[in-house]
């Protein structure tokens, strides 16, 4: 029974439907290879309308670089289906099955090429292996650093100041370590201690920044019953007399009073201590190690320090570098916290190759606890991948020097950046077009301006052959 015209029409509109409507390119030619019937998709994998494609000869498309190589004249020569990727002239890249279409006698009729996109997952592809390429570059800087006793270094500076203290610990003399906020000077301290002979005994500190200066001289020293208004009765214990046989570490030792400073010096020349109040003097066996941020030769010549006190504080003064000048022990010291903090609070956040480089370039004036505090927050507000958004804008805009450069020059760096990081958030032309308010073409030429591309090797044409024996 044969269909009525009506019915055939419905049909033939049916399926015109399902071929526009199809996600995957459809592209169909004679058997001479000039091109008969294009899809929807074909606009946007060559960037031409479908009346600019119809009736060419694919051999010609093919030397205007529409795309190569053409999957359809593959299979003329062959006579049967064939596998190809081919890169177009719009900067894409297609996975194309081509299969020939036969009469009753053999002859061939038509072909039909079938072509998905494969641009994003080439992309995507290219970033892992970058990224890999950057996390063995990252691993191979975190070789053979040095772990002791909660010090994590590669740098040759501060592996001479820990075999330095390894020698000092074994003898009593005073010790004055020097250093910018957030080095860790309370922690080369207590290795000095731990290090010496007095490690089983005490060590105890004091912050003498941290107290006013009024009560520094009771809580170093310690004081009879009833010397000052609210003083206990029974009197107090300083931290000098509590440290007998074992080590006191004095930290911001610049910001002792004037007045207190003799004092010291008398337990430090005589091994004695007067507490405030009394007229006794104790004999102590301590050993002092101070440490400061500030310069006390300068406070020496203004009057601030006493001379004295800063000879003999200065017997063996231990210079601790910044992290700035010890580059190498940024990234030991980065997954060092990122591995102690993710498990502290049960987390998996890990840093993309951008962060840890913006990282590197950092100044760091807290030095080490100003970085231990940056990763801490980053895993605590972060999500599973930390990119250059989630750091501080003082790390983000680190470098970023405006001299010399010509305004399109400052223009085009920051339009980078934004598609970088747009890109580097979706790995997708699509959707970094949709944040950024721009068309899909437009995100799509910025990309490839910007991010470099996955190149096509230089393969022969046999080397696209899948050589797929499909019946036709």
């Amino acid at each position: 029974m044969m269909a009525s015209k009506e019915e055939l029409e419905l049909v033939n509109e049916e399926l015109e439907e399902i071929f526009q409507a199809s996600f995957a390119e459809i592209f169909v030619t004679d058997q001479n290879g000039v091109v008969l019937r294009v899809n929807s998709v074909c606009e946007e994998n060559y960037g031409l309308s479908s009346e600019e494609i119809i009736g060419k000869h694919v051999k010609d498309l093919e030397k205007q670089g529409i795309f190569y190589p053409s999957a359809t004249l593959k299979v003329i020569e062959k006579g049967k289906p064939i596998e190809i990727l081919q890169e177009t002239g719009f900067g894409r890249f297609l996975h194309v099955q081509a299969r020939p279409i036969m009469d009753k006698s053999g002859y061939l009729k038509r072909v039909i090429s079938y072509s998905r996109d494969l641009t994003e997952l080439s992309q995507l592809k290219r970033k892992i292996e970058e990224m890999e390429d950057k996390i063995e570059i990252f691993k191979k800087e975190l070789q053979e650093p040095l772990y002791v006793d909660g010090f994590i270094t590669k740098s040759q500076s501060l592996k001479k100041v820990m075999a330095l203290i390894q020698k000092i610990a074994k003898v009593n003399s005073t010790v004055l370590i020097l250093g910018e906020t957030g080095v860790g000077k309370s922690k080369f301290a207590r290795l000095i201690h731990s290090y010496s002979d007095r490690e089983t005994k005490v060590f105890n500190e004091i912050n003498c920044a941290a107290l006013p200066p009024q009560l520094i001289e009771s809580e170093l020293f310690g004081y009879e019953g009833g010397s000052f208004t609210g003083a206990f009765r029974e009197g107090k214990k300083g931290l000098i007399e509590l440290s007998n046989q074992g080590t006191l570490f004095l930290d911001e030792i610049g910001e002792i009073p004037l007045e207190v400073q003799g004092k010291l010096l008398q337990v430090l020349q005589e091994k004695k201590v007067r507490p405030v109040g009394s007229n006794k003097t104790l004999s102590v066996d301590v050993r002092i190690i101070s440490a400061t941020n500030k310069n006390l030769e300068e406070m020496v010549e203004k009057g601030q320090f006493r001379k004295d006190l800063f000879y003999r504080l200065n017997v063996i003064p231990v210079y601790v570098p910044p992290l700035r000048e010890r580059k190498e022990d940024i990234f030991p010291l980065v997954y060092h916290f990122l591995d102690y903090f993710n498990r502290l609070y049960n987390s998996k956040v890990r840093f993309s190759p951008k962060v840890l480089d913006a990282l590197l370039d950092y100044r760091w004036d807290g030095n080490i606890r100003e970085l231990e505090n940056i990763v801490e927050r980053l895993v605590v507000t972060g999500d599973d991948i930390i990119t250059l958004r989630d750091l501080p804008a003082a790390i983000r805009q680190v470098n970023k020097s405006f001299k010399g450069k010509r305004l399109s020059d400052l223009m085009a760096d920051f339009e980078k950046s934004i598609i970088e990081e747009a890109y580097e958030r979706h790995h997708s032309s699509y959707k970094v077009a949709e944040e950024l308010g721009i068309s899909q073409s437009a995100a799509t030429r910025k990309i490839k301006k910007y991010i470099h591309q996955p190149e096509l090797a230089v393969i022969s044409n046999n080397d696209f052959m899948l050589n797929t024996e499909q019946d036709s």
